[in-house]
Parts: C-alpha cells; structure tokens; sequence
C-alpha cells in the first residue's frame, strides 16, 4: 500500500508536533525540581496528553516504514484509537484540578468530582463500545491517517476540548488583570496556544483539511505553534521576558 503526499505530509507533521509537544511538557514538568509545586507536573502531563489524538498518526508513520501491513491490521487499529481517546478525559481532569487550584478554590472538590464522575463513564462506554462494535460505535479508518468517529466519539471528543477551551481562557483571561507585567504576558501567550489549538483541532475534523498538502502543513504549523506559545505561557524564558517588558 503506497501513501499519497498528503498522507506521508500528515503522518511526519504528526510525528514532529508530538515530539515538540513531548518536549515542552517534559520541560515544564522539570520545573518541579525547582518550584515544588505539583501544577507544574499537572501542566506537563496535561500538554503531552493533549497531543495523544496525534501520536497515533506519529506511530502509524512510523510503523509503515518497517511493516506497511501492520498499520492495517484489527489489533494495530484498535491500538489507535485507544490511544487517541483514552488518555483525554484524564487529561481534562488533571487539567480541572489545576485550573481550580487557582481559580474556584473552594468548590474544587466539586467540581473536580464532577469532571471525574464524567470522565469514568465516557471511559467506560468507550471500552464497552470497542467490546461490542469497534466499527459502528466507536470509528474506523477511511484512509490511513483519516479516523471517520462514531457520534459518541465525536460529541465527546467536542465536549471535552469545549470545556477545556473556555475554563483555559478563564485562567489565561485572568492572568491579563494581573498588574504583573510578565503574567500578562504569559496569559497572552496562552491565549493564542488555546485557540490556534482548538482551530487546528477543529480544521482537522473537517475532510479538505486532510487531502490537501498545503492546508495539512499550515494546520501543523498552527499546531506546533500552540504548543511553542503554550510553552511560553508557563516559562516565559528570561531572554523574551526581557525583550517584551522592556519594549511594554
């Protein structure tokens, strides 16, 4: 089975979004070390899980250099589509106990138990789903880098990147009345990761936007940038910080 451009443009691009957005969880994870606080591992992991709904298209590229029929095996599909849903409900929950660390205090375990109770049962039904029907209830692969979703998948998916979408910019909208000079900065900078993400995130749904050369790159850029000003909006490095204030 031969890959058209496209596809060998969305597999690669794919590979190299997760590799940088592995490195900047990574970096902000390290910041432990320093800070000790745990948002910073809550951050961390919650960017490299962000990217989860790509890292199976990274691993399909990968594998089709060495064994082309893998990629298209029963096993190897069901593999990727655990690996693009599984991860992202625990992702927005560990996202939710950072976001009401600093916002909400006082109903976090609320709201947080909330956020978990749904993120089980979306959990659940995926696997029960898998069980039942992979096909017709959870998806199937149209073409080796385009996943047609099931409705449940879909409304899913499009409910946790929602409330992701709005409380990221709750907390970023917050840190622009902060009279900290680099907060505002960082809250700009996590503005602009969250809706050029939620843009590429959604382009991606829509069918052109993964036959196309041109729009598959431009969509990858938006990705990869996200994850650059994502980086910047939690360690603003001190050469930029400098640059931006002093010109502020």
């Amino acid at each position: 089975m031969a890959l058209t451009i496209a596809e060998i443009l969305q597999g690669s691009l794919n590979l190299v979004f997760v590799i940088i957005s592995f490195i900047v969880g990574l970096t902000i994870l390290s910041k432990y070390r320093i800070y000790k606080k745990r948002d910073y591992i809550l951050i961390g992991l919650t960017w490299m899980g962000i990217c989860t709904p790509w890292l199976h298209g990274a691993i399909t590229i990968i594998v089709y250099f060495f064994n082309p029929l893998v990629i298209e095996s029963e096993s190897f599909i069901t593999m990727r589509f655990i690996i693009a849903y599984t991860s992202i409900p625990i992702i927005v929950l560990l996202w939710f106990i950072v976001f009401t660390d600093f916002l909400y205090k006082n109903k976090q375990k609320l709201i947080v138990s909330i956020i978990a109770i749904i993120s089980l049962t979306c959990e659940v039904l995926f696997f029960t789903f898998l069980i039942i029907d992979r096909e017709n209830l959870i998806g199937y692969f149209g073409a080796p880098f385009l996943a047609i979703y099931s409705p449940f998948m879909r409304i899913t998916f499009m409910f946790f990147l929602g409330i992701a979408f709005i409380t990221f910019l709750m907390f970023a909208s917050k840190s622009l009345k902060s009279t900290e000079k680099e907060i505002q900065w960082k809250g700009r900078f996590l503005i602009i990761a969250f809706i050029l993400f939620t843009v590429s995130a959604v382009l991606d749904s829509i069918a052109i936007f993964l036959t196309q050369p041109f729009l598959i790159v431009m969509n990858r850029i938006f990705l990869m940038s996200s994850a650059i000003f994502f980086y910047f909006g939690w360690i603003l490095p001190d050469r930029l910080k400098k640059i931006l204030i002093k010109e502020k």
